[in-house]
């Protein structure tokens, strides 16, 4: 009597789920549309330029470093003991500057680049989400949770188009 009770339930909801409307899917690869998008791009420049700025001046500091370092072994042989001790101190205060200066420039360009990326992927939301009210979509997936992708159902350029249509129109009001 149970098994047909919660056989009759399940033809139940099959067919009410059958009954309603079709499901309609869609698909955004989201590393197309952030290579895509002109925010993402100049995001992407500015960062590229920083890290090449953060890279001089980390050679600048290697090399003032080598230098020092040249100099303690030609100076070695006459210095005093305590002489030694001082510029070899110099030396591991040179170094650890260094390093403490590559953690600071890592840590900071990582964090530019993930408030980049999170201000463009917030906007991005908005957009799917436009987007799948306004043309009745069921369900919208991204690349990182999908293992086939018919091309008839990517909406990739649809979204870079509306993203760029709202940047445009927030930089015309002057709003971002």
């Amino acid at each position: 009597m149970m098994r047909q009770l919660l056989l009759g339930l399940g033809l139940l909801l099959f067919a009410g789920i059958a009954l309603a409307d079709p499901m309609k899917i869609g698909f955004v690869d989201l590393d197309k549309a952030l290579r895509e998008l002109p925010e993402a791009q100049v995001g992407a420049a500015n960062l590229n330029k920083q890290v090449e700025a953060k890279q001089k001046e980390i050679e600048a500091k290697r090399q003032q470093i080598d230098a020092f370092q040249k100099s303690l072994e030609k100076d070695f042989p006459h210095l005093s003991n305590a002489q030694r001790q001082d510029r070899e101190a110099q030396l591991q205060s040179m170094i650890l500057s260094l390093q403490q200066f590559q953690r600071q420039a890592q840590d900071t360009l990582n964090y530019q680049r993930n408030q980049i990326l999170k201000n463009i992927q917030t906007q991005l939301v908005k957009v799917v989400s436009q987007i799948g009210r306004a043309g009745h979509y069921t369900v919208i997936l991204n690349d990182k949770s999908v293992l086939y992708v018919s091309g008839a159902i990517d909406l990739t350029g649809q979204v870079v188009a509306a993203m760029n249509s709202t940047i445009s129109a927030a930089k015309s009001t002057g709003k971002k």
